[in-house]
């Protein structure tokens, strides 16, 4: 299951659904990095990445890059982060 939050929106409201469960640990965990492309966003990402790595023993990192800003991932990208990643930070550059 894939669940997004945006932390502008607020408050989360109860819809029934349910929200993923927080690792114990991010040791061993696949983080993914998901970049829009504008601006610095990739940079940035990467950057994420280092300080995660500083503090966590991580298995591995995968990095998409969605092909425009208005657009989700290309599909096979989809399939690396839905099978490969166990958490995914999302950068968006302007």
């Amino acid at each position: 299951m894939i669940v997004g939050l945006d932390p502008s929106s607020g408050p989360l409201i109860e819809t029934g659904g349910q929200t993923a469960t927080r690792p114990a640990s991010m040791d061993d965990v696949v983080v993914g990095l998901v970049s829009n492309g504008l601006g610095r966003s990739d940079d940035i990402l990467e950057r994420v990445a280092k300080e995660i790595e500083q503090h966590h023993a991580i298995a591995r990192v995968v990095k998409v890059r969605k092909p425009s800003v208005s657009v989700p991932p290309d599909p096979i990208d989809w399939e690396k982060l839905i099978n490969e990643v166990t958490v995914a930070v999302a950068g968006f550059g302007g």
